[in-house]
């Protein structure tokens, strides 16, 4: 009897259509709560976006895998339930949660730019919601850590969705900066050392999204930050390695902080295999390649809390590159 194991199309097919009877939870103003002074609230009011980025998101990556244009249509309609009703985001973790998440729903616009069925003046609204209740708060992220690192990668997305050149030139030069800044030679991001048992998870919280943005802008402007060398002679290529080292079964070795809560077993729902998933891909690295083999197909790093994805670097990473791999097609080009 030939049994057949579900692929990443398969994995994803089936979250597509159960997300197409998903209901949108937009509010008018999105508080977000510090998560170290109120993770209860912090994850309830996450919830709301959580769900619906992830419906978004697998419909719109659906449709670009499939044409089908329920898919593209059940997208629109969460992106605009969104666009249509928030006014405002509040609470000490609005930036971030706006931005890992957000970033979803920009991810999907994305997917479904060339699509005929959004209609202009929806996504024209999508866009106003973005750069007038979104943006200002990502730029006014001032932290070196893995909030940059969001707030540039949705920045860079959303400079690409609207096509301004120049701002994406610019998101890319202050990428270059936070690469300089955030990552050390040794190959440790020295911000994300000091995150206690958890430091290890940051690093990858903080890479995941790094990474992400370097795509965006070799995607638009061709220049590969992948192997870039900053002016302190930072790269994310070591950052990666060193990540690899220790949570490729030798986390009790890390030279901070003991007892680092790190994935075991792994599998295809946990991190950081979404992350080197990707990476095996852009760099063709044979340790990424060890790494992840065993686990496919890898789908993304999924929040025990409640089920959702918990952010969106790289969800359905190999899916994504394989889409990302056809120029999307101006709007203008229709």
């Amino acid at each position: 009897m030939n049994s057949h194991s579900p692929t990443a199309r398969d994995h994803l097919l089936r979250l597509a259509d159960e997300s197409l009877s998903a209901p949108c939870h937009a509010v008018s103003v999105w508080t977000i709560p510090g998560f170290y002074f109120d993770a209860a609230g912090h994850q309830a009011a996450k919830r709301l976006m959580e769900a619906d980025a992830q419906a978004a998101y697998a419909t719109a990556l659906a449709f670009r895998m499939t044409g089908e244009p329920a898919y593209a249509d059940k997208a629109v309609e969460l992106i605009d339930g969104w666009a249509s009703v928030n006014r405002g985001l509040a609470g000490l973790d609005g930036p971030l949660v706006s931005a890992y998440l957000g970033v979803g729903f920009i991810q999907a616009a994305l997917m479904i730019d060339a699509y005929e069925g959004w209609q202009r003046v929806t996504r024209e609204r999508f866009i106003r919601w973005m750069t007038s209740v979104c943006l200002p708060a990502w730029e006014g992220i001032p932290l070196r850590n893995n909030w940059q690192s969001w707030g540039l990668y949705a920045r860079l997305s959303l400079f690409r969705l609207v096509g301004d050149h120049s701002r994406l030139a610019d998101g890319a030069e202050r990428l270059k900066e936070h690469i300089d800044e955030s990552l050390a030679r040794s190959g440790f991001l020295p911000e994300e050392t000091l995150r206690g048992t958890k430091s290890v998870w940051y690093h990858y919280f903080a890479l995941a999204p790094l990474t992400a943005a370097a795509k965006q802008v070799l995607d638009v402007t061709g220049e590969d930050l992948f192997r870039w060398i900053s002016p302190s002679g930072n790269t994310i290529k070591k950052a990666l390695d060193t990540l690899l080292h220790y949570v490729d079964g030798r986390a009790d070795e890390w030279p901070y902080d003991k007892g680092q809560e790190v994935p075991s077993p792994l599998s295809a729902e946990t991190w950081p295999l979404d992350l080197f998933e990707a990476m095996a891909c852009m760099y063709g690295e044979p340790a990424y390649e060890r790494f992840v083999a065993p686990h496919r197909p890898i789908m993304g790093h999924i929040n025990r809390n409640n089920g959702y994805f918990q952010s969106y670097a790289w969800v359905f990473p190999a899916l994504r590159l394989q889409v990302e791999g056809i120029a999307y097609r101006s709007r203008d080009d229709r």
